[in-house]
């Protein structure tokens, strides 16, 4: 099946201008009919969805060029297109990292204010909140 740029885009949920910006980083090559339009295959939607996917990870526009001139290349990339799924799997394991530890965070937040809440003793949250971080502070301080 073929699509035209706005029929791709709607397919696929992203603008006409980020499927024009692709083919012009050189990430997807559409076909051109005989009047010079640009049609897709259901290869380079395929291909757009793993661009997306990755983009969702936050891999770099830098890193998906590369990819894409290796995947261009055939068998002779699949070594260095490995390392660069490789490299870039630890760096989304990091960000999970920092994400759980952020999320854990706003738990015990969302845990603190509600008990308060229950209690009716909401009243003065943010102040007993700095006190607590400031006696901490000088619990450390005084451990050090």
């Amino acid at each position: 099946m073929a699509y035209r740029i706005g029929e791709l885009s709607k397919l696929i949920g992203v603008s006409e201008h980020t499927l024009r910006f692709y083919e012009k980083e050189g990430l997807v090559v559409p076909d051109r009919d005989k009047n010079n339009i640009r049609t897709y295959s259901e290869h380079h939607k395929l291909w757009v969805e793993f661009i997306l996917h990755m983009k969702e990870t936050g891999m770099t526009l830098e890193a998906l060029k590369k990819y894409t001139k290796l995947w261009e290349a055939g068998e002779e990339g699949t070594v260095e297109m490995v390392s660069i799924l490789v490299d870039h799997r630890e760096k989304v394991k990091k960000q999970l990292d920092i994400f759980q530890k952020n999320l854990d965070l706003l738990d015990k937040k969302i845990d603190f204010y509600q008990n308060r809440s229950a209690d009716n003793t909401s009243g003065k949250l943010y102040e007993e909140f700095v006190d607590r971080k400031n006696s901490k502070k000088e619990h450390r301080f005084l451990e050090e």
